[in-house]
């Protein structure tokens, strides 16, 4: 993933980007904008972060069982993701994670590191910050509408 992510940056090409954890019960989705958002380097997974061989984490509290599983929602929420950015259909996500132990899907937006060790990522940050000068982004407020049922 390290190298797909320099390979983007480098082309200033989105990407998305999943991941399921040693545990077997949690995973993640993320649609890497490069300069906009986190990249892989910015926010890489814990075991990356840290450089720990796989082989050697102990396997205590993994459920082998729901593996499978768990692979499966991260497969359909990253697919989900990629049809509604081709499609342009919905709001594509920029990060959701999933946990299996107690249902919970967080979302949010990972900004990317200023410190960044991938040059091609502080290249993109730089770019994007320049465009922000001349293209300051508006925010629009949508009003919320109550629905109301017959019945």
């Amino acid at each position: 993933r390290v190298a797909i992510n320099r390979a983007c940056n480098s082309l200033n090409l989105p990407w998305f980007e999943s991941g399921v954890a040693e545990n077997a019960v949690s995973g993640h989705i993320q649609y890497i904008r490069p300069g906009i958002s986190a990249c892989f380097v910015c926010a890489p997974p814990l075991i990356v972060a840290t450089g720990v061989d796989e082989k050697t984490l102990k396997r205590d509290g993994v459920c082998a069982a729901s593996l499978p599983t768990t692979m499966g929602i991260i497969a359909g929420l990253l697919v989900q993701n990629a049809l509604k950015k081709l499609l342009q259909f919905g709001d594509t996500s920029n990060y959701v994670g999933y946990n299996a132990l107690n249902d919970f899907f967080p979302t949010m937006d990972l900004k990317p590191n200023a410190n960044c060790d991938d040059n091609g990522c502080i290249k993109r940050q730089k770019e994007y910050q320049e465009w922000l000068k001349h293209n300051p982004i508006v925010e629009v407020v949508e009003e919320e509408t109550v629905v109301l049922h017959e019945d």
